[in-house]
């Protein structure tokens, strides 16, 4: 059984806790917050450069938690919050080149991804208070929407030549549009890439599910995991986990 049947029993599990051990006083306050997330991701690709790379992703915002019965305490929570993702991955670009003429120069790549996003997660969540203290726990599951506001990738090629390394090729893009480029080898004129780039999609939308812990009403730690339901880029999605901290008001 795969990690994620087993944080999904678990998130079932603790339902079903709460349903049994709640006392008869059911705390059904909304409440605010105000919250920081780091995501550390990784992309599910076709393509084998792109694959398992590792954007990290850290986020602002604020969210209003709603009860939706009298009887349970069973809340929906929706905000809204600001998205910054960065990615740096460095790749031999001329290998082939190289099994062919082993004195050819090594030469790098390294692509340099910066993102901003605006994100609306949107969650059910289920409040067992825990007896006896002021700890609630609180699985949940739902959606999170993410648009991207702006986005560039830094290109940047580097020949290793006499134990030292000479930058020759340096280019800035918008992640959002189509762009072609050709890079030749600065010696021997040789094509080592041809590359494409099909533009990104801005918006993504996919599932979440997790648990937080609250102390005192007041402060909330929080560990999600979830992935894209649409691609990013061609045959590549984003999966992630989320650490959360949270003031609640």
């Amino acid at each position: 059984m795969s990690r994620i049947k087993y944080l999904a029993l678990a998130a079932l599990l603790a339902c079903g806790m709460s349903a049994s051990a709640q006392t008869t006083s059911v705390n059904t306050t909304g409440w605010q917050s105000v919250w920081f997330h780091w995501n550390p991701s990784k992309v599910k690709s076709d393509y084998a450069e792109f694959n398992n790379n590792k954007f990290n992703q850290i986020s602002l915002g604020y969210s209003r938690a709603f009860s939706v019965s009298r009887d349970l305490p069973l809340f929906v929570q929706g905000g809204l919050g600001v998205q910054y993702s960065y990615d740096k991955e460095t790749n031999l670009w001329n290998k082939a080149i190289i099994d062919k003429e082993p004195t050819t120069a090594p030469i790098y790549h390294t692509d340099k991804y910066r993102v901003l996003s605006a994100i609306a997660p949107a969650h059910v969540l289920y409040r067992w208070d825990i007896p006896s203290s002021k700890l609630a726990l609180m699985p949940f599951v739902g959606l999170n929407f993410r648009f991207d506001i702006v986005g560039r990738n830094r290109r940047e090629a580097a020949r290793i030549k006499d134990g030292a390394i000479q930058d020759f090729d340096k280019k800035s893009y918008d992640l959002y549009k189509d762009a072609n480029d050709v890079v030749y080898d600065p010696e021997t004129k040789a094509v080592i890439s041809e590359y494409h780039h099909q533009g990104w999609d801005r918006f993504q939308w996919g599932w979440e599910f997790g648990a937080k812990l609250q102390y005192n009403n007041q402060f909330t730690i929080g560990l999600s995991w979830g992935r894209d339901f649409n691609d990013f880029a061609k045959n590549s999605k984003i999966r992630q986990r989320c650490i959360t901290l949270e003031y609640n008001f």
